[in-house]
């Protein structure tokens, strides 16, 4: 591994922190103590407390509460490096589903909430969504852009380990693209996508890989005890004599991340055949966590932000980074993105799903 490279990258992506002024305020003090000894949960409860955020300048608390929900993840950034950077002495060649296994290994339960609210802080430290709306970047925020890139990437893999059911190994070790739980889930995703902008769709749905089926499309709508209501259709897909059960947001085009099955008050079912039983959706007072976001949107903007700042760089490590990218969109894309019109998305979803069903 090349980690005299990893040393080197891993601090020019962490200049900024919340404690550049040492140890004259004991809350932000306290908090870097926090982070450096993995007290994710502990750094989280500080710089939620208001007089703390505010012995920080210009809001940089929130640089510190990204990082913090990031370690808290699992899915750091010397773990993402380590499995982004190829090392010289490996016997078999670095492939983004390979990448994908090697870093969901590392997630933990709540991970997938835990990007979002990392993102999300340093969405609201830049005032914006994207990078690309940023025209003259100042050092500061092409660092903090550069995190934002690596977490998007992050989410792509957690949203390819829940495509997978949790088992992204298999998926990644399967070479003839019959993966049963992909091939389901990629249908459920390819239907949802496109019955936002077609809403006259019928079911059965046949336009997925040969031999998986939408059987069946139910508008359901969930309660919490506080009167708080969400409503999806309830898909019922088939392979091989087999059914899966998925929530599709058709205000979002997508998928939702589920966890377990639940009733329409979210008390958990012991038994998932009962006909009031359906997938739960993973979100129940706060906005959906989709698919479609964290799996190609993320991956068109996490590529996007890492090039916009290394490009620059003539750094050997950063040149290990850029070539991982290039030779993943290759593998997602055979031909490239090199003939993607300038503005233009790299990936569609027709080009996500093609791969994840015959990677």
């Amino acid at each position: 591994m090349k980690t005299a490279y990893l040393f080197a990258l891993i601090p020019a992506t962490l200049l900024i922190n919340g404690c550049n002024e040492a140890e004259s305020e004991l809350c932000r003090y306290y908090i870097q103590n926090d982070l450096d000894n993995g007290k994710f949960d502990s750094a989280i409860t500080r710089l939620e407390d208001e007089s703390c955020q505010s012995t920080y300048p210009e809001n940089e608390y929130l640089i510190d509460m990204s990082s913090a929900y990031l370690g808290k993840s699992g899915m750091t950034l010397p773990v993402l490096l380590r499995a982004m950077i190829e090392d010289d002495n490996a016997t078999e060649e670095l492939t983004f589903d390979s990448f994908v296994a090697e870093i969901t290994e590392a997630a933990t339960p709540t991970a997938l909430s835990d990007l979002a609210i990392s993102r999300s802080a340093l969405e609201d430290y830049l005032n914006t969504e994207s990078c690309k709306s940023i025209e003259f970047p100042t050092s500061a925020q092409e660092t903090v852009c550069l995190i934002t890139g690596f977490i998007d990437v992050l989410k792509t893999t957690m949203a390819i380990d829940a495509l997978t059911g949790g088992n992204v190994a298999a998926w990644a070790e399967n070479d003839s693209g019959d993966n049963p739980a992909m091939l389901r889930s990629t249908c459920a995703l390819k239907y949802s996508f496109e019955h936002k902008t077609d809403i006259n769709f019928s079911t059965p749905y046949n336009n997925c890989e040969t031999g998986v089926t939408v059987d069946n499309s139910e508008p359901v709508t969930f309660i919490t005890d506080n009167g708080n209501k969400k409503n999806y259709n309830s898909l019922t897909i088939s392979y091989q004599g087999e059914s899966e059960y998925f929530l599709e947001s058709t205000t979002l085009g997508s998928t939702i991340f589920t966890k377990n099955y639940c009733e329409l008050d979210y008390k958990v079912c012991n038994d998932v055949n009962l006909t009031t039983c359906y997938a739960c959706p993973l979100s129940q007072d706060v906005e959906d966590l989709n698919t479609k976001d964290y799996l190609l949107d993320a991956l068109n903007n996490g590529f996007d932000s890492i090039e916009a700042v290394i490009n620059n760089s003539i750094s050997d490590e950063n040149n290990d980074v850029q070539q991982s990218i290039e030779d993943f969109k290759l593998e997602i894309k055979s031909e490239g993105c090199s003939a993607v019109p300038e503005g233009e998305d790299c990936f569609t979803m027709d080009d996500i799903i093609n791969y994840l069903n015959n990677n």
